[in-house]
């Protein structure tokens, strides 16, 4: 299986060495349990205004 390589990675990091590389980045975030970015479940604004406030 060829990588998968993303010209317009939504990551932030753009200094990792796997930015751009999904395969890479997928494999590294799962062996220590924690989604990549670009997979992450999107927030709302009020959703975080209410996580910030304690109302959920």
């Amino acid at each position: 299986m060829s990588p998968v390589i993303r010209d317009h990675c939504p990551c932030p990091k753009t200094t990792c060495s796997r930015h751009t590389l999904c395969d890479e980045c997928e494999a590294f975030r799962v062996a220590r349990g924690k989604v990549p970015f670009c997979r992450q479940p999107k927030v709302s604004f009020l959703g975080r205004i209410r996580k910030m406030l304690g109302l959920r």
